[in-house]
């Protein structure tokens, strides 16, 4: 049965932070996150916290601090260095946003020896696109990068492309996973078979991708509602995926609210579904509301997973909730 050990918070400075990433490296624990005044400001850079124990943890640096928005860094851990990835994000003015608007989207590297000292920012992949999901398969690096032209305006339909690179520095095209992409993560199965879970770039429908190798040829599958976030993970043969749930409130057809005549959105979780055949069924919720989720995953000898994440369930929010601050949070999770 599926069970929560302890969780704890591991970060809090009165600010907005948010959309993790975890990893082990050399014998060492790091949380990253994007640092800023609300959930969208100019001002936003990603930081890095690190612990030896779980317990104890220090503000280590701030490895990407760019004149852009920085946001949802994401690392990777090889065997003698750690690469972060970051969506840095420019607008004509700070305050404007919605479909007239043009951002300039730009994924910045950084990669460090030793977690302390990183190196400068430099571009990868194309302008326009955001490389989201990144890990390492046999000594290659693949990730899912969604977007379209740099002149594409906010609201406009976003293609999400598989990518690879042998350095993580250099990344190259393999092929397009779906005209309707956002946030996505993968996993590879024992076989080769690469497993994709995408948010929705409409927002309205979860959806897992597959593929054999060289990973040209994806087969979609519609799971049910958008799940932001998704984090694919596998636990003693099953496979799950961990996000933000929607809460919603009654709701009928014509109605407001979500797609298909659902409520409108109360309240939000971090939550862990199941995954089978023909869609996901709800496992638990980590202790959480409000603007929360982006869960970076470390899975422990013994099977337990270590999950970082983000929440405003412990601190005092007004209707416009993604103004106020957030803090990091840590749980170890048997499923």
């Amino acid at each position: 049965m599926a069970e929560i050990e302890w969780v704890r918070r591991i970060y809090s400075d009165g600010w907005h932070n948010a959309f993790t990433d975890f990893k082990l490296f050399k014998g060492r624990y790091y949380v990253c996150f994007r640092n800023g005044l609300s959930h969208v400001s100019p001002e936003g850079k990603a930081v890095v916290i690190a612990s030896d124990d779980l317990a104890a943890w220090k503000r280590a640096c701030v490895p990407v601090n760019t004149t852009g928005d920085d946001r949802d860094p994401h690392m990777v851990a090889a065997a003698d260095r750690m690469f972060m990835y970051v969506g840095s994000v420019t607008r004509p003015g700070p305050g404007l946003t919605g479909n007239d608007v043009v951002r300039v989207i730009r994924t910045n590297c950084v990669y460090s020896e030793d977690g302390e000292a990183w190196s400068d920012p430099v571009k990868v992949y194309r302008d326009g696109y955001w490389l989201w999901g990144v890990g390492r398969v046999d000594d290659r690096f693949y990730g899912l990068a969604y977007g379209n032209e740099p002149e594409a305006r906010d609201g406009q339909p976003a293609e999400l492309h598989l990518v690879q690179s042998a350095d993580g520095l250099d990344w190259e095209f393999v092929s397009v996973v779906t005209k309707n992409g956002s946030e996505a993560t993968f996993r590879v199965t024992a076989d080769g078979t690469m497993r994709v879970a995408i948010r929705g770039g409409d927002e309205n429908r979860f959806t897992l991708a597959s593929a054999k190798p060289p990973y040209t040829d994806w087969r979609l599958q519609d799971l049910g509602d958008s799940i932001p976030a998704p984090r694919l993970v596998e636990v003693d043969g099953r496979e799950y995926v961990i996000g933000r749930q929607h809460l919603r409130g009654p709701g009928g057809p014509g109605g407001p609210g979500g797609p298909d005549g659902q409520g409108p959105i109360v309240e939000r979780r971090t939550s862990i579904w199941r995954l089978e055949e023909d869609g996901v069924v709800h496992v638990l919720d980590l202790p959480s509301g409000g603007d929360t989720s982006y869960v970076g995953v470390v899975q422990q000898e013994d099977g337990a997973l270590l999950l970082s994440y983000y929440s405003q369930h412990e601190v005092e929010t007004g209707e416009k909730h993604f103004l106020y601050p957030a803090n990091i949070y840590l749980a170890r999770v048997r499923l």
